[in-house]
C-alpha cells in the first residue's frame, strides 16, 4: 500500500468528522433561546400558564392593591354562622307599582317580579365560599365574578343571567347605594374598565363575590379598595 493510499481513508474520516461537528454546532445554535421557533413555543406555554392562573386580565398590581386596601375585613365565619342558624326569612314582597316608570335609559331587558327567599340565596352563597378565583371558571375548582353571580341567581331564584359583567350591568333598574337591598347586583371598576367586577349585596354594607385575590368571599363596601371603585347597583328582582 502506498503512502497516498494509506492517507485517503484518514482524510475521508476527518472530513466526515468535521461535517458532523459543524452540523452539531448549528443544531445547538438553532435550539437556543434566540431561535424564533423555540422562543415562540416557550412564549405560548407561558401565556397558556398565565391564562390558567387567571393573570391575563388582572395584573399583579391589581391583586396587590386589593390585598393591601381591603382594610375592613368581614368575619366570614361569623356571618356564615349567623345566616346558617337563622330561620328562613319571609319571602320578599314585591313593592307596589309606582306611577312613575323608570326612564328608558334605566329600563332593562329583564326585570323579574315576584318573590324569592333571602335565606335560599344566602345558603347558595355560603356553599361557594372559599372557591378559588379563576377567570373564565364556572365550577368549584375555580370561578370568576360574573359566573358566580350567574350561578347564585340560577340556583336560588331560578333566573338565567347573562355570562359577562358588562351584560349583567344592563339588567334591572339602577338603584342608589343608599337604597341597596339584599340580592342587588353591585358593580366596580377595578381595572380601569367599567364594569370589571360584580358582586351580590347581602345587607349590612356587605356583598358576596368571587374576589381575584381571595376567591369567593364576603367583603365590605366600605373597605378602601371597594369604596373608591364602586360604580353602580342594579336591582333585577322586584
Amino acid at each position: 500500500m502506498t503512502r497516498e493510499q494509506y492517507h485517503k481513508p484518514l482524510l475521508g474520516l476527518r472530513g466526515g468528522f468535521s461535517c458532523f461537528v459543524l452540523l452539531f454546532a448549528l443544531l445547538l445554535i438553532g435550539c437556543g433561546s434566540s431561535s424564533p421557533r423555540f422562543a415562540g413555543n416557550e412564549s405560548t406555554k407561558k401565556e397558556t400558564k398565565k391564562s390558567k392562573k387567571g393573570n391575563v386580565r388582572f395584573s399583579s398590581k391589581v391583586i396587590e392593591e386589593e390585598t393591601k386596601e381591603d382594610d375592613k375585613k368581614v368575619d366570614v365565619k361569623k356571618v356564615g354562622e349567623r345566616f346558617s342558624s337563622a330561620k328562613h326569612s319571609p319571602k320578599t314582597v314585591s313593592p307596589k307599582k309606582e306611577t312613575k316608570e323608570p326612564s328608558e335609559s334605566k329600563k332593562s331587558d329583564i326585570i323579574v317580579s315576584g318573590s324569592f327567599e333571602q335565606q335560599t340565596m344566602m345558603d347558595a352563597i355560603l356553599a361557594w365560599l372559599g372557591t378559588p378565583y379563576e377567570i373564565g371558571g364556572e365550577t368549584k375548582s375555580g370561578i370568576d365574578c360574573s359566573a358566580f353571580s350567574k350561578e347564585i341567581f340560577k340556583t336560588s331564584a331560578g333566573m338565567s343571567l347573562p355570562r359577562t359583567t358588562e351584560q349583567q350591568m344592563k339588567l334591572g333598574i339602577s338603584v342608589s347605594q343608599e337604597n341597596l337591598k339584599f340580592g342587588d347586583l353591585i358593580f366596580f371598576n377595578t381595572t380601569g374598565q367599567n364594569p370589571s367586577h360584580v358582586g351580590i349585596y347581602i345587607g349590612d354594607d356587605m356583598f358576596a363575590h368571587a374576589s381575584v385575590s381571595f376567591g369567593v368571599t364576603l367583603s365590605s363596601l366600605y373597605s378602601s379598595y371597594y369604596k373608591k371603585r364602586y360604580t353602580e347597583a342594579r336591582r333585577i328582582i322586584q
